[in-house]
C-alpha cells in the first residue's frame, strides 16, 4: 500500500504506489527513469512514476497516428457517444480524482 493512509484514496482511480507513466496501444508501461510525486504542501512522497523512454514514446505517437485513423472513420454521433461515456466515468470518481 501507499506510505501514508491518507493516500489510499488513490487506489479508487488505479493508481498505486508505483505506476508505469504511458498508457501504449491500450496498456499501461513505462522503461524510463523512476520519479516521486511528493505532496507540495509537506515534500512527503505520495506515489512513484516510472515515465516513458524515448522508444515508449515514440511507440505511443504511432498508436496515437493509428488510433486517429479509426476515430476519424466513426460517425460523428459515435464519438459523440463514446465522449459522453468518458464524461460519466469521470463523474463517477469526481470525488476521488477532487482530492
Amino acid at each position: 500500500g501507499f506510505a501514508k493512509k491518507e493516500y489510499e484514496f488513490l487506489s479508487g482511480i488505479g493508481l498505486g504506489p508505483e505506476n508505469p507513466g504511458g498508457f501504449i496501444n491500450g496498456k499501461w508501461k513505462a522503461s524510463g527513469p523512476v520519479i516521486s510525486t511528493v505532496n507540495p504542501s509537506n515534500n512527503q512522497q505520495i506515489a512513484k512514476v516510472t515515465e516513458v523512454s524515448i522508444e515508449d514514446y515514440e511507440e505511443g505517437l504511432r498508436a496515437c497516428n493509428e488510433a486517429a485513423k479509426t476515430w476519424k472513420s466513426l460517425p460523428a454521433p459515435k464519438r459523440g457517444e463514446i465522449v459522453r461515456q468518458i464524461g460519466d466515468a469521470l463523474r463517477e470518481k469526481l470525488q476521488h480524482l477532487g482530492r
